[in-house]
């Protein structure tokens, strides 16, 4: 006769108020993550910017000379920068993507690229076979390749500059859906992750590993915390009935006999619904032992053995709505006697159900809102029904 723990889950006021917030809360992350734009984010990082000469102390005869040029007298120095270029965007940077008038590339303002750019990392081979530059003395051109999300490469640049000037390092060209490419140090880059990208952070295997953890991590949060919310409800409707039962016992018109703490117990189990329907149930003897008989042939016909089926629809909802159940245990509690296939109603009993009823009636137990959660409620209020049950609690 009772409801098991998922269905005193999904009755809960307050599992059903979470489970409304984590769905908007999906949806909100759902919604996020459809209309979130993905665009190219090509980017040059600073991974090492170092002197290759340091003239601390100023030696005389100390010469440092490069294509037969005294570094020393034209107070000029060598410095290393290792740039790696890398899209962080979410999208792939295709070959349609440039621009043939105006390719990507670096520059150098206040010195000069003396060797050739060197090639020392790539993150895939088909970086490493199809990477061939163009330079000048202060500029290096990129070919149109392919880089996909993630995607990087790395440089080493050999620049010969005024000792007193560092030179600066910038971008120029041009690619569809990306205003302006960054230089930035890469050990910034470390630090300035926007929140959204510690989210996302990581390839697609690692998103999906994450969500089925993250999923499975609240899964078991809401089961908890619904659990202990529905545990903490129980005792607060124990507590209740247990309440109701002590203020029945004290009214003047009831006596009190052992027999009777069936009732109670039933009541206490099952909630005040179980008294409302076995007070409708024994409004009749005739009428209850009619029924009985009907359903009792009804469910040993091969019919119902063969294909559980109850043809007449008001004995269908008689044992479906658990009516031929409350009538068993009613037996067991000696609320009914049984004789054969007949069923005598113990007076004294009925007499205290019917004033229970009355008393929880009266306390505001019938409530619509909630008998509305009750398994009984679609029975008690089919239309071709009502007028059975209409005022038989009175």
């Amino acid at each position: 006769m009772g409801r098991n723990l998922s269905e005193k889950i999904l009755d809960n006021f307050a599992s059903k108020t979470i489970l409304a917030l984590l769905g908007i809360a999906g949806a909100v992350v759902t919604l996020y993550a459809f209309f979130q734009e993905k665009n190219v984010d090509v980017r040059y990082e600073i991974i090492a910017n170092t002197n290759v000469l340091d003239f601390n102390e100023n030696l005389s005869k100390l010469e440092v000379l490069y294509d037969s040029t005294n570094l020393k007298q034209t107070k000029e120095n060598l410095r290393i920068v290792t740039v790696r270029v890398v899209n962080n965007g979410q999208e792939h940077l295709l070959k349609e993507f440039y621009d043939v008038n105006d390719p990507l590339g670096i520059k150098i303002s206040s010195g000069t690229i003396i060797e050739k750019p060197e090639l020392i990392q790539t993150s895939n081979d088909y970086l490493k076979r199809n990477l061939k530059f163009s330079n000048s003395d202060n500029h290096i051109t990129f070919p149109q390749v392919i880089l996909e999300s993630g995607e990087f490469f790395i440089l080493k640049l050999l620049i010969l500059h005024k000792t007193e000037v560092i030179p600066n390092i910038q971008s120029y060209g041009k690619i569809a859906g990306q205003k302006r490419i960054e230089v930035v140090n890469a050990v910034d880059v470390k630090t300035e992750k926007s929140f959204w990208e510690n989210v996302f952070h990581g390839n697609i295997w690692t998103q999906i590993l994450r969500l089925i953890s993250y999923f499975l991590a609240v899964v078991l949060f809401i089961v908890i915390l619904l659990f202990l919310t529905t545990q903490i409800d129980e005792k607060r409707e124990k507590k209740h009935r247990l309440r109701m039962v002590a203020e029945f016992k004290k009214l003047k018109n009831y006596h009190y006999t052992r027999m009777d703490d069936a009732i109670f117990d039933r009541y206490k189990t099952n909630g005040f619904y179980n008294i409302r329907i076995m007070n409708i149930l024994l409004d009749n003897e005739k009428e209850l032992n009619t029924n009985y008989k009907k359903l009792s042939e009804e469910l040993k016909s091969k019919e119902f053995r063969r294909h559980r089926r109850i043809q007449d629809k008001k004995l269908r909802l008689y044992y479906e709505g658990d009516n031929w159940s409350l009538i068993n245990e009613m037996v067991q509690d000696g609320v009914l006697i049984k004789e054969d296939d007949t069923l005598t109603i113990n007076q004294a009993m009925r007499d205290t159900i019917q004033k229970f009823n009355t008393f929880l009636k009266n306390k505001g137990e019938f409530e619509i809102k909630k008998m509305m959660h009750h398994p009984y409620y679609e029975m008690e209020f089919d239309p071709e029904f009502q007028n059975e049950f209409e005022d038989k609690d009175d």
